[in-house]
């Protein structure tokens, strides 16, 4: 579905960098950091934001690889997303602990974030280029109203398999949140 070497790039960009992210959940073997000393309330919060930013970043992937303009748009946010998170914590401006940096955490978050710039010009730069529309669509256009029918069909059951991965996605992240919350607070 994908034809051009930037689509490709945009797609890699958001596999490694939803991976580099979902790798440092807290309780996991990389974040050990201790986080007791932040309100849980904020801490859950911070880790509603990461596992979000993490799994939409999987479920865009199917949307850049169907080249879909907004799913491009979306995933220079991501990028800048990705950007803001690392940075805060290099930086130790959010989250801080009293505790090291772990070397491994540290890699992977200099990694994140030379991905994360990238990430969000290629897709800006895809979005803006008004990324070409779906096979799917481009027949539709030629072909006027004979794959309609068929593509109704499509549509409908790719909509169903949407939905489903999507309910299994926000299953999976509230127990995401609930683990990394509870494994920053050292409970």
């Amino acid at each position: 579905m994908m034809k051009n070497s930037a689509n490709y790039s945009v797609f890699g960009l958001l596999l490694l960098s939803a991976v580099s992210l979902t790798s440092l959940v807290p309780g996991g073997p990389i974040e050990t950091r201790d986080f007791s000393h932040i309100s849980p309330l904020v801490l859950g919060s911070f880790n509603i934001f990461l596992t979000t930013l993490s799994l939409t970043s999987f479920l865009l992937l199917y949307f850049v690889w169907k080249r879909q303009r907004w799913a491009f748009v979306a995933s220079g946010i991501w990028g800048i997303g990705y950007f803001l998170v690392y940075v805060l914590d290099l930086a130790r401006w959010f989250p801080v602990s009293p505790d090291a940096m772990p070397p491994a955490l540290f890699a992977i978050e200099v990694f994140g974030t030379i991905l994360s710039i990238p990430l969000a010009v290629l897709s800006f730069s895809n979005a803006d280029a008004g990324s070409t529309l779906t096979e799917v669509n481009q027949q539709r256009g030629y072909l006027g109203d004979t794959l309609a029918i068929d593509n109704a069909e499509v549509h409908k059951n790719e909509k169903a398999g949407l939905f489903a991965v999507g309910a299994l996605a926000t299953l999976l992240g509230i127990g995401i949140v609930v683990f990394a919350t509870r494994a920053a607070m050292g409970l």
